[in-house]
């Protein structure tokens, strides 16, 4: 009986370590892919919401983006379409901080 729980256990724990270092290893385009950010936000050119460029322009360090996707800094640009953002922003901010960061490197990286 002792054995057969330290192997469930086991396996749990084996579980929960490959799950941990999937996670842990997404890019900030497997995140932007995976929320359909790019539905609405193109590289170059505004599309159903401001390009990538553009919010590069306004947020041009990691710091003021990943605050913004903690919702600890109110959005810098204005946008009549900023009612469909409010719903990805929670999604946003549901993200572990690891991903938050991963997704503000990739949307910096369109300077």
């Amino acid at each position: 009986m002792i054995f057969k729980m330290r192997f469930m256990l086991s396996i749990i724990v084996l579980g929960a370590v490959v799950a941990a270092a999937a996670r842990a290893s997404a890019t900030g385009e497997e995140v932007f892919m995976r929320l359909k950010c790019g539905m609405c936000h193109k590289p170059d050119k505004k599309a159903a919401a401001i390009s990538l460029k553009e919010i590069v322009q306004t947020y041009s360090d990691r710091e003021k983006l990943v605050k913004f996707f903690k919702g600890e800094l109110k959005p810098l640009i204005e946008s009549e379409n900023w009612g469909m953002m409010r719903g990805q922003l929670e999604k946003i901010k549901a993200l572990p901080d690891e991903d938050k960061e991963a997704l503000a490197g990739y949307i910096l990286s369109f300077k």
